[in-house]
């Protein structure tokens, strides 16, 4: 084996090991993805399961309208 040999070697062992990298990062961002649904669907669920409070509807409404008149004119 000459020096080209064992550079293509390295090569391809670097390239394999960044794949691999590449390969857990992507997995651990789906992973997160995957958590963020749940979360989002668990709050979603407390959220449809609560009991209706007048109180509460009137100060969301209330945010609405105030963030709709506080928005820039299109």
């Amino acid at each position: 084996m000459d020096a080209s040999d064992a550079d293509d070697e390295a090569a391809v062992a670097l390239a394999a090991a960044v794949l691999a990298d590449v390969a857990a990062f992507v997995s651990d961002v789906f992973a997160a993805a995957a958590d963020a649904a749940a979360a989002f669907s668990d709050a979603a669920a407390a959220v449809a399961d609560a009991p209706a409070s007048p109180a509460l509807e009137a100060a969301c409404v209330s945010d609405v309208f105030a963030a709709v008149s506080d928005a820039p004119a299109r």
